[in-house]
């Protein structure tokens, strides 16, 4: 439907609606926009709306890198167009408010390059033009802790019980300590069209996963993973909490993840990982995952805090193995059936930009395919991990590899490498800067 009479049907169904928020992903995985009148939404809908071109690079913080400065300082906009389908109502907002999802294009019309639905599009137009279509599933790890807490607090049961001690993963019980929030969770995804799929509680205190459905319909798969935190993250605000998806928020427990599901369809819709020869193209394309695991680092683990989670001792991947059913391994085949055959991305933290994780999976995977890349023998159930030829376990090192690399410039564009490279080794100069509280309990009055 185009997004004109999309406006239309809304409007319609949605007549008390005042203010509309135009909302654009930025490669930090973080919702940047506006607020506006509903008046505004015709117009949005013929001439879009402008943002500055920094928008979808700025740093985690928000702010412009330093060493863009003299190149984008001036931060021209840019027109941001809207994409069909997402004009949503905003079920936790206190007075009528809808959501809708825009993204920049060029001066020339063009897809911006530094937009990451654009980075994902252009390594989808490679399976395309093999007619292949990926399938993916997402699922996410947050916490919940008391609002305002630094460091954070885990949550306490909001019904009046003890908080239980220890690993409670899947303990039902804990779950129905916090049913309420989960139910508005779910309710609230639901009317913003996000299909749930499940929600659990995880390991770590005050810890739980949510899933959302496999799709073809990859670009929308990560638009709505980034719709969901947002849900998420609000629907816990309303309780007074805070819902944190940073990868590691306390290091005495687990981090935060993003799993990604994927399989592959032919142009008859049938799973190339199943039936005859499907095992022998699921290796290459694992083994190609495994081969742009260092240099893809930077985009699995986009900031500091994203390489304090790398512990094997909280289930963290480290290293790029692979095998059947098992959780320590960085690439799981999971327990399916020939037709469902698939393979389980795991390296990835929370805070990553999904179209960004995703595109960088994908190009993994369609390499190998290419290149009918060799994975190497398999873990299985039961094995452990050798910790030989880890991943890139500090921000810098992970910003070298990529720099280093050959099959990610190539597959999401050398023009959004280079920049994002040039962001990141600003933040991450900015932030070894900084002088932290560990600084002074370690060193103030000893030396």
């Amino acid at each position: 439907m185009p997004v004109g009479e999309e406006i239309k049907s809304f409007l319609k169904d949605n007549p008390d609606i005042e203010v509309v928020e135009v909302l654009i992903a930025d490669m930090n995985g973080i919702f940047r926009g506006k607020q506006m009148p509903v008046s505004g939404l015709k117009k949005l809908a013929k001439a879009g709306v402008p943002f500055p071109i920094t928008t979808t690079f700025l740093t985690t913080n928000g702010s412009n890198a330093e060493a863009i400065l003299d190149d984008y300082g001036s931060d021209p906009d840019r027109i941001c167009m809207p994409v069909p389908g997402t004009l949503k109502r905003v079920p936790w907002a206190s007075r009528p408010t809808a959501q809708i999802l825009v993204t920049m294009q060029d001066s020339d019309g063009a897809p911006f390059f530094m937009d990451p639905r654009s980075v994902l599009q252009r390594v989808l137009d490679r399976y395309a033009e093999k007619r292949l279509r990926p399938v993916i599933a997402l699922e996410y790890e947050f916490f919940l802790f008391e609002a305002g807490s630094v460091p954070p607090v885990p949550v306490s049961p909001p019904n009046g019980m003890s908080a239980a001690s220890g690993a409670n993963c899947y303990n039902m019980d804990v779950y129905y300590d916090f049913e309420g929030l989960m139910q508005e969770i779910e309710e609230s995804c639901r009317a913003q069209g996000l299909d749930v799929i499940g929600l659990v509680c995880e390991y770590g205190n005050g810890q739980f996963e949510v899933n959302l459905q496999h799709t073809s319909d990859v670009e929308r798969a990560c638009d709505d993973a980034l719709l969901l935190k947002r849900a998420v993250k609000a629907v816990a605000l309303k309780h007074g909490l805070l819902a944190s998806f940073m990868a590691k928020p306390t290091y005495d427990e687990v981090g935060n993840g993003l799993h990604a599901h994927v399989s592959v369809l032919d142009a008859d819709g049938n799973n190339i990982f199943a039936g005859e020869g499907g095992e022998t193209k699921l290796k290459r394309a694992v083994g190609g995952l495994l081969e742009t695991m260092p240099e893809a680092t930077a985009f699995f683990a986009p900031n500091a805090n994203s390489y304090r989670r790398f512990d094997p001792e909280w289930f963290a991947p480290v290293v790029p193995n692979w095998g059947e059913n098992n959780r320590r391994l960085s690439v799981r085949l999971p327990l399916s059936d020939d037709a469902n055959r698939r393979f389980e991305h795991r390296v990835c933290g929370a805070d990553v930009c999904p179209h960004l994780v995703v595109a960088a999976i994908l190009a993994g995977a369609f390499h190998g395919l290419e290149e009918k890349t060799d994975p190497g023998e398999p873990l299985g159930e039961f094995d452990l991990v050798d910790f030989d030829g880890v991943l890139p376990s500090r921000w810098l090192i992970a910003l070298d590899v990529l720099e280093k690399g050959k099959v990610m410039p190539e597959y999401l564009g050398r023009d959004f490498v280079d920049l994002y490279l040039r962001i990141r080794r600003s933040e991450e100069e900015e932030f070894h800067r900084q002088i932290s509280v560990a600084d002074y309990e370690q060193y103030l009055r000893i030396i």
